[in-house]
């Protein structure tokens, strides 16, 4: 799931709604271009995408949706419907069959089935591929009668993609976030891949345990250094020692260090926190490991980054599967939880970080969705 975004839903061409523009702007959505996927953009209003959820498309032998696709639209319908959904528009990205083959109409009318709670699909879309210049085709559309927001009348049935690297929401995310589109999801799984713990020729990597304990003066001290990282980070001094990356790796396995971090997500120093999380998360292993991609898929669901979110939980319980957090966020985000009903995470951050005597900066950010 992503953030909220404001786009242009269509333009109109021969009496007909053109939504070459919406088609073009899911790659940005999402953050990375899909493949064998179907995508749901879920809308506030005429123009207003509330939420973008992406899923693998799991086809039978046959073509249609499998019956573990058919119980997820049925979630998927429900949490549209509870979001009060003005219109649902799918758009299938695969390269199975033709794009105007019949089975993609088909998985489109048990996906309109399962949203009925939230009024229905209002189209659903196939292309090959989301790249400039792929035929996509209208492969369901409603009755006239139901026909509803974005597209309240007759939809071409036919076009040619434009570029998605050019859609107004691509260059949006560009300037907010730095961050270009992604050709595939496994692009974002790179960015976190593993490195060396440090440059040393004599590395002695701890591997420190995690002990149930109340919040302690060892964890005053632990969160102290960490966030003077954060600060040396944030001031361009990205070079960790051996001796650095163990004194952070010893602090994470605390869950009061962790918990007290996970504030950063909504303040100014999130882009600081995202590139020191990120870095500590290709370095460090087990549980250090799963608690700095944990924390950096929290900062990422906040600001509704789902796709980056997801990739960095999985890292997490890659690191290690029994990570409760890690376990907790990934339900979360599987099962849709908007980011504002997770942001008392941070906010109870802010109090367990007062508690250890570091203070956090004030957030300036408020969660997506």
């Amino acid at each position: 799931m992503t953030n909220s975004l404001s786009l242009p839903a269509d333009g109109h061409t021969d009496g007909h709604h053109d939504p070459d523009r919406l088609l073009a702007a899911v790659p940005g959505l999402l953050g990375f271009v899909p493949e064998q996927s179907i995508v749901l953009l879920v809308f506030r209003d005429e123009r207003s995408v509330m939420a973008t959820m992406r899923h693998d498309l799991a086809l039978t032998g046959r073509g249609a949706a499998s019956a573990g696709m058919r119980q997820l639209f049925g979630r998927l319908g429900s949490l549209a419907a509870s979001y009060g959904s003005v219109g649902t528009v799918a758009v299938i990205v695969d390269d199975r069959f033709a794009p105007d083959d019949a089975r993609y109409g088909r998985v489109a009318e048990a996906a309109d089935r399962a949203f009925e709670p939230a009024g229905g699909l209002s189209a659903a879309f196939a292309m090959n591929e989301a790249a400039a210049g792929a035929r996509w085709h209208t492969v369901w559309s409603p009755d006239p009668v139901r026909a509803s927001l974005p597209f309240p009348g007759p939809i071409l049935p036919t076009g040619l993609l434009s570029d998605p690297n050019a859609s107004p929401v691509a260059l949006e995310r560009a300037v907010a976030s730095g961050r270009r589109i992604l050709a595939r999801r496994s692009e974002m799984a790179a960015l976190l891949s593993p490195e060396a713990h440090c440059a040393q020729a004599e590395c002695r990597e701890v591997t420190p345990v995690a002990v149930r304990h109340p919040p302690n003066a060892t964890d005053a001290r632990g969160l102290a250094a960490v966030l003077a990282v954060v600060d040396r980070f944030d001031h361009g001094d990205t070079e960790l020692t051996c001796a650095d990356l163990n004194v952070v790796a010893e602090a994470l396995v605390s869950v009061h260090v962790r918990d007290a971090l996970l504030g950063l997500a909504l303040t100014g120093l999130r882009g600081t926190a995202e590139d020191l999380w990120r870095t500590l998360a290709r370095r460090l292993r087990g549980r250090p490991r799963a608690a700095a991609a944990t924390l950096l898929g929290y900062l990422h669901y906040m600001a509704g980054e789902g796709a980056y979110a997801g990739v960095a939980l999985q890292v997490a319980l890659d690191a290690d599967p029994d990570y409760n957090l890690a376990n907790l966020l990934d339900t979360a985000l599987a099962n849709g939880m908007r980011p504002r009903e997770l942001v008392g995470l941070a906010e109870l951050a802010f109090g367990i970080a007062d508690r250890l005597g570091a203070g956090l900066p004030p957030a300036v950010y408020e969660a997506a969705g």
